[in-house]
């Protein structure tokens, strides 16, 4: 098989492209696993706060007690949104948004959160515990 300059430039970009691809999954799957465990709420409200919002989250949803539970619930949101959106996987802060807008939200405390935002907290509030 005879390699043109056209077949060449091809071949080199499809390798590009897949090797990008490969890349930014695995990083973004890494992200996606250490967003989870630290919601961006910490910043605003502070590490005793979240992990109070967690706890009763917790407490008032049985069935997402364990970070198992909590973590296959928010997978399950996600897994569902992508569905209904046919967009590639997005971000934790974009789930949140979409929880937001779809009206996908819980009362904690006094705080509407998102259902993945109260899930985050009830995470944190495991591993701080």
């Amino acid at each position: 098989m005879t390699l043109d300059r056209r077949r060449f430039l091809q071949i080199t970009a499809a390798g590009v492209v897949a090797s990008l691809t490969a890349t930014a999954g695995a990083s973004d799957a890494a992200e996606d696993v250490s967003a989870l465990d630290r919601p961006e709420l910490l910043t605003m409200l502070g590490p005793e706060r979240v992990r109070e919002l967690g706890a009763r989250y917790r407490a008032a949803t049985p069935n997402e007690h364990t970070a198992r539970s909590l973590r296959a619930a928010i997978s399950e949101t996600e897994r569902r949104t992508l569905l209904l959106r046919w967009t590639p996987r997005g971000s934790i802060a974009n789930q949140i948004q979409h929880d937001f807008a779809v009206g996908r939200t819980v009362l904690v405390d006094g705080w509407v959160l998102s259902a993945t935002e109260a899930r985050q907290c009830a995470l944190f509030s495991i591993a701080s515990a």
